[in-house]
């Protein structure tokens, strides 16, 4: 798993390319990290059992989950409760746009999940939950994280956390991914520019 590091940077970089302002508010980009790391809520579970790692990329790291979520945002649009994502012009709007974007932050945490080099048993994450309960990896790009595997209480388990590895680990998602993001609001920037 990559560290929240890159899934924020990957969902900012989503909600700047989709989103109707160029320069977003700050709270939908907050949002958005938020969304793309929602998927290691499944860390919760785990920890109510005494281990952290137990239910981790397994249903939430799913296709089929980041669907239903992007589904559940747009039920909530249709219902009046939540208020539909300004995307840009030329994607749907709406609730239907809604969907769309939280979809994708919800897949780019797949995405990521499945570019990690981490070959504890079981590799990979359940991308196809509950269609195939295989677990596939991609390609090995980012570092793996360390941390205890096991039995372990939440203190004991984010104290694993804090380790040179695991800094090395985000330095590289920030070298692979920060270009990414800055291309993306210098492309916004630049074509909302040329609009004008």
């Amino acid at each position: 798993m990559p560290l929240p590091v890159a899934h924020s940077l990957l969902g900012a970089t989503v909600c700047v390319v989709a989103d109707r302002d160029a320069v977003v508010p700050p709270g939908r980009l907050f949002a958005a990290m938020v969304l793309a790391n929602a998927a290691d809520l499944d860390y919760l579970a785990g920890i109510l059992v005494g281990e952290p790692h137990r239910f981790h990329r397994m249903a939430s790291h799913s296709v089929t989950v980041a669907v239903v979520v992007g589904l559940a945002a747009a039920l909530l649009v249709n219902r009046g409760w939540l208020p539909a994502w300004p995307v840009r012009r030329g994607w749907p709007s709406g609730a239907a746009g809604t969907a769309l974007v939280v979809s994708l932050l919800a897949l780019s945490h797949v995405l990521l999940d499945s570019l990690n080099a981490d070959y504890s048993d079981p590799v990979g994450v359940q991308a196809f939950w509950p269609f195939s309960q295989r677990w596939m990896m991609a390609f090995p790009l980012f570092y793996n994280v360390e941390k205890l595997a096991g039995a372990a209480t939440p203190l004991a388990f984010l104290s694993s956390l804090l380790i040179w590895h695991n800094v090395k680990a985000a330095l590289l998602e920030v070298a692979l991914l920060g270009p990414l993001l800055f291309g993306a609001v210098w492309w916004r920037r630049r074509g909302d520019s040329a609009a004008r």
